[in-house]
């Protein structure tokens, strides 16, 4: 990039032998880039159909950025900041500090290099300057990579959780959290490669992203896996609490475990239907009421009067989280709908 304003210029399209159109290109563009008669040029067709013309680059283009730690108010502020520059899509954080940085504050910002910023290391560190670097290869990630990952996270989630209502395994529980804080670590990476995609859209040619419905949607499939995740451990801390009431109720364990195998197993349906784009599964998704499975628990309510007042809070809380879990589910299968009408199929043709 040179800083200078952009213009609009226009060209007319030239013939160039029997089947091959040309245009000349900006003197100014082509100096400003060091460009010479016979080098190559990458040319790539955009989603919206635009095409965008750049140089071969030999190397990816780093966006370094420097905080000023002494204007921060404090080590909470201060890691939060390089948690926003990281999700911005920078390569290089500097960190400087006047004078020698205090013990609190390197702990903060190491803590949230190791635990927040996937693929993030310190390269450099001395008394007063800190600087941390991506060090990871874009290339390895296409866009639905890393929601395939998660996908797969929230999916032992829910069989740990399952196992440990039939296995009674209290270890299960707090293996749940650590999964939780690792599908967090890769939802972090998914906002940066997304954000940076928009910043540099070389990187597209990792991403792969097929339409702008995709790109949307993966934003948005992002957002609601974030909440599955959230929902359910809380709710198998829930679950934990009242263990042993569910345990000594045989009829409320029959329901519950029922409820969280087939809750599962609609989740599994939905990321099945999204990640290949299937119209018919996606249907399906979209043709189950949001009180399936709800409707279970509050007819074993109404069926069985419970005295414990804690179970039945423990219940409706239940209800509740198994409507929301059915009323995400159809919101990712409207979106597997928003990109199928983006390909080419036989139900549907372009006129």
């Amino acid at each position: 990039m040179t800083g200078k304003p952009s213009e609009i210029i226009f060209r007319r399209l030239q013939r160039v032998g029997k089947a091959t159109y040309a245009i000349s290109l900006p003197k100014r563009w082509v100096v400003d880039r060091g460009l010479k008669p016979g080098d190559a040029l990458e040319i790539s067709e955009e989603l919206d159909g635009s095409l965008c013309i750049k140089p071969l680059e030999t190397r990816p283009r780093l966006f370094p950025c420097r905080i000023n730690a002494e204007l921060c108010r404090s080590s909470e502020q201060l890691a939060r900041l390089i948690t926003a520059c990281y999700r911005a899509g920078y390569d290089s954080i500097e960190i400087s500090f006047t004078g020698m940085a205090t013990p609190e504050a390197l702990k903060s910002v190491k803590k949230t290099v190791t635990e927040a910023l996937p693929g993030f290391d310190i390269i450099e560190e001395t008394g007063s300057k800190l600087i941390i670097q991506n060090i990871l290869d874009h290339s390895k990630y296409q866009l639905d990579d890393l929601l395939r990952r998660i996908h797969l996270i929230t999916s032992t989630i829910f069989s740990n959780l399952m196992d440990f209502v039939t296995t009674r395994r209290y270890e299960l529980i707090p293996y749940i959290a650590d999964l939780r804080k690792r599908a967090l670590e890769i939802l972090q990476l998914h906002s940066r490669l997304l954000i940076s995609y928009f910043k540099r859209q070389e990187t597209g040619r990792f991403l792969k992203p097929r339409s702008g419905a995709h790109i949307y949607s993966a934003i948005l499939v992002a957002h609601i896996l974030r909440g599955v995740i959230d929902d359910l451990t809380l709710f198998a801390e829930e679950v934990s609490k009242m263990r042993k009431r569910i345990w000594a109720n045989p009829e409320i364990y029959r329901v519950l475990s029922y409820s969280l195998e087939s809750a599962s197993k609609l989740f599994d349906d939905t990321l099945t239907a999204y990640f290949s784009i299937n119209f018919e599964r996606a249907t399906h998704v979209l043709s189950v009421s949001e009180d399936v499975f709800s409707t279970v628990i509050e007819d074993a309510i109404h069926e069985k009067t419970i005295k414990d007042p804690a179970l039945n809070r423990f219940l409706t809380r239940s209800v509740i989280f198994l409507r929301d879990l059915t009323r995400k589910c159809r919101e990712i299968a409207q979106l597997t709908l928003d990109m199928f009408v983006e390909l080419e199929n036989p139900i549907l043709q372009r006129t």
